[in-house]
C-alpha cells in the first residue's frame, strides 16, 4: 500500500443505503483504506462506518490532510467537479452542477481526480462523446462497465458494478410451486413494468409475484391478483424477501432518454441471494454474464417472458442450477471486496 498517497471520495447523497453499490463501495473503501475520507453535496443520515462531511469543507479539509487523490461515481458528478457541465455549444450534461468546480483547485495542488462511469448519473442513449472527452483529459483514471465508454475511452479500465456479497449470500430455498417471482426497481418508464403485468396476467396459480419499489400508481395493470406489494424496501428487508424468492425479473429497456446498465444493481443483489435472473439485455452485454449458463436471457416481448417461466416451472432442478451457476458467478466477479482492492490498486499503488 502507497502510504504517501491519501484518498478523498466525493458523492452527492450520501451516507444513502438505496444507493446500492455506491453505498457498499465506499464501507469497503473504508474498510481498505481506513485514512480516506468522505464528503457529500448532500449529507443523509445513513449509518456509515466514518464520518462524512460537507462538500463545501472539502478544499480546507484536502489541504488539512494531504489528500492527493479524489474519487467519484458517474458522468454527471465528474463533470460537475470539473466544471465542464456545458459544451461550447449549449448542450448540457443531465444533472451537472458546476457550483461544484473544484478544477482549478485539483490542479493547483496536484491532487488526480479518478472516477467510475456507469450507465446512468449523465451516461444515457444521447450523451455526446464530447463529455467523455472531457472526463478522460480532465481524469488519471477511469473505470466502466459499459462498452461505449471502453471503446471511446482507450484507457478506461474495465470494473464491474460492486455487490455486496456478504449481505446478499444464498441460503437454502425450497424450489416448488407456487414460484416466487420477484420485481424491484424505482418508478421509471425504462423499467418496464407494463410489461411485467402484460406477463404476470398470463400466468396461473403456479406463480407469485413480489412487486418491490414505489408502483402504487401501476397496480391497476394486474388483473392477476397472485401478487404482493411491498413498496420501497431497506437493503435488510430486501435480501430476506430474495433469499425466499426464486426468479428475479428485470425488464428494464430504452425509454428513448436512459437506459440502464446490464445486469441492474437490483438484479446482481438478487443473483447473489440465489435468484434465477430472467432479464432483458437491451445492451448486448455479455461480458460476463452468459444466458444458459448464468441466467436467462428473454426478448422484450411477452410471450418470450411467459415461455420462460413455464421453463422454470417445468425444470426446476435445471433452473435451480442456473440460480446456483449465477450466484457464483456474482460472488466472483461482482465481489465489492475485490473490485474495491483492484480500484483502489490502480488509483493510488500503481505509480
Amino acid at each position: 500500500m502507497n502510504k504517501n498517497r491519501r484518498l478523498a471520495v466525493i458523492d452527492t447523497w450520501f451516507p444513502w443505503k438505496l444507493s446500492g453499490f455506491r453505498y457498499w463501495e465506499n464501507v469497503e473503501i473504508h474498510v481498505q483504506r481506513p485514512d480516506t475520507l468522505f464528503f457529500a453535496a448532500f449529507l443523509r443520515s445513513d449509518e456509515f462506518p466514518a464520518p462524512v462531511l460537507p462538500f463545501a469543507q472539502f478544499q480546507s479539509v484536502a489541504l488539512a490532510e494531504k489528500i492527493t487523490d479524489v474519487y467519484c461515481v458517474f458522468l454527471n458528478l465528474t463533470l460537475s467537479l470539473l466544471g465542464a457541465c456545458t459544451l461550447p455549444d449549449g448542450s448540457r450534461i443531465a444533472g451537472g452542477d458546476e457550483t461544484m468546480n473544484i478544477r482549478p483547485f485539483l490542479s493547483h495542488h496536484k491532487i488526480d481526480l479518478h472516477s467510475t462511469i456507469y450507465p446512468g448519473g449523465g451516461l444515457d442513449l444521447g450523451t455526446k462523446p464530447e463529455f467523455l472527452s472531457i472526463a478522460a483529459s480532465g481524469c488519471k483514471t477511469i473505470f466502466t462497465n459499459n462498452t461505449e465508454v471502453l471503446t471511446k475511452i482507450s484507457s478506461s479500465i474495465y470494473q464491474p458494478v460492486a455487490i455486496n456479497t456478504d449481505l446478499y449470500h444464498v441460503v437454502p430455498k425450497q424450489w416448488s410451486r407456487p414460484i416466487q417471482l420477484i420485481f424491484c426497481a424505482f418508478n421509471y418508464p425504462r423499467k418496464g413494468f407494463p410489461l411485467l403485468a402484460e406477463v404476470f396476467n398470463r400466468l396461473n396459480a403456479d406463480f407469485h409475484l413480489h412487486i418491490v419499489g414505489d408502483w402504487d400508481d401501476h397496480l391497476h395493470l394486474l388483473t392477476n391478483q397472485r401478487f404482493t406489494f411491498h413498496g420501497p424496501l431497506s437493503p435488510d428487508s430486501l435480501t430476506a424477501l430474495y433469499q425466499q424468492s426464486h426468479v428475479f425479473i428485470n425488464l428494464s429497456s430504452s425509454d428513448g432518454l436512459a437506459l440502464d446498465g446490464f445486469p441492474t444493481t437490483a438484479a446482481l443483489d438478487a443473483m447473489a441471494a440465489g435468484c434465477l435472473l430472467i432479464s432483458i439485455n437491451p445492451r448486448n452485454d455479455h461480458l460476463v454474464l452468459a444466458s444458459g449458463n448464468d441466467y436467462l436471457e428473454v426478448s422484450p416481448e411477452a410471450q418470450t417472458v411467459v415461455d420462460a417461466l413455464h421453463w422454470v416451472r417445468d425444470h426446476m432442478p435445471e433452473a435451480r442450477q442456473l440460480a446456483v451457476n449465477g450466484a457464483n458467478t456474482v460472488k466472483t466477479r461482482f465481489n465489492v471486496s475485490e473490485i474495491v482492492k483492484a480500484k483502489l490498486y490502480y488509483m493510488l499503488d500503481r505509480y
